[in-house]
């Protein structure tokens, strides 16, 4: 299953990202964290070196690997240059298992203690006023257009600040869950109701997470605001602060009642279903819009061609898990 965390800058939504993965790792699930965040500090949260992060390839600095991969043997994709942030897969294409192995993984992943980690980079001084950042997210939704993961299999992503991943391009309908890290203030509860107001047309479930809470009365605002969308409350916790200090903790040294937000997430994302042919629909939409509006004149190409209206997620799933 995929989950996002998103919410207003400084609202901790590396922080969630961090602990929920270890959370899970913890347990021996299988997880897979993507920094898909403009403020690239992720994998240093998650205990890998600087020099680790700073070496490793970037889906969205380097993305040669994975266009090519995608591509495969797609009659319908004429050129790895044609590869979209919403590119749909089709027959022929490189298909990324979450538990297989490619060229996708063998690039652009490194591991440790149970968590997989990659990320989409950011800026080089040379991309300064150059580009925006949304050629490094592009290539998240590239990734995730061409994963197959399936019950079990855990992907998180920790997004852009604010409403960008619902506004400005398609990467939070990609997700099944998109969990809302929001502070008691107006600014951030604001961002629930942008995100509500982008999402909601296309089915994006989300769930808000209060953060700095201190008292009944911040939960109270923030539930007055959000609704039942509230699913609980992070109280200030020391265990976080030890860990911003540069110690490093195991994960069940985590508040009680923090842990059990933590556990309420995996059962909150644990009962939900991937709907394929929605996800497939809902895809189609924003490929077929980004052609209309800059995709085709960018790349001197149809790219509504890409379509492939007899491809089917589901149908490799599904052959997978009984040839298992």
């Amino acid at each position: 299953m995929r989950i996002a965390f998103c919410g207003k800058g400084g609202s901790g939504k590396s922080t969630f990202s961090t602990l929920f993965a270890r959370y899970l790792a913890n347990l021996g699930e299988p997880v897979l964290v993507v920094d898909g965040d403009i403020n690239q500090h992720l994998g240093q949260a998650l205990g890998f070196s600087e020099n680790e992060t700073k070496s490793l390839p970037c889906l969205g600095k380097d993305p040669k690997v994975l266009n090519e991969f995608v591509q495969g043997s797609n009659p319908r994709i004429l050129s790895s240059s044609h590869i979209t942030e919403t590119t749909p897969a089709g027959n022929g294409s490189g298909i990324i298992w979450f538990g297989g192995q490619n060229p996708v993984f063998e690039t652009y992943q490194i591991e440790r203690d149970g968590i997989r980690f990659m990320s989409v980079g950011s800026h080089r001084d040379e991309d300064i006023g150059a580009t925006c950042f949304h050629t490094f997210t592009g290539a998240f939704g590239t990734f995730l257009n061409h994963l197959i993961d399936g019950p079990g299999e855990y992907v998180i992503g920790d997004m852009c600040a604010g409403a960008d991943p619902f506004a400005s391009c398609s990467l939070s309908t990609r997700f099944d869950a998109v969990f809302l890290v929001t502070e008691p203030t107006l600014k951030s509860t604001g961002v629930y109701d942008q995100c509500r107001k982008y999402g909601d047309p296309f089915g994006v479930k989300i769930f808000v997470i209060g953060n700095k809470v201190e008292d009944k009365a911040d939960e109270a605002f923030i539930r007055e605001h959000v609704g039942d969308a509230l699913i609980g409350c992070f109280r200030n916790s020391k265990f976080i602060r030890n860990i911003e200090k540069g110690e490093r903790q195991d994960i069940s040294e985590l508040e009680p009642e923090n842990l059990d937000l933590l556990a309420e997430i995996k059962t909150i994302t644990d009962g939900l279903t991937r709907d394929w042919k929605k996800y497939r629909e809902v895809g189609i939409h924003f490929h077929k819009q980004a052609a209309k509006s800059w995709g085709n004149d960018l790349l001197k190409t149809d790219l509504l061609k890409q379509i492939d209206p007899d491809f089917r997620q589901e149908d490799l799933l599904s052959n997978k898990l009984q040839a298992a």
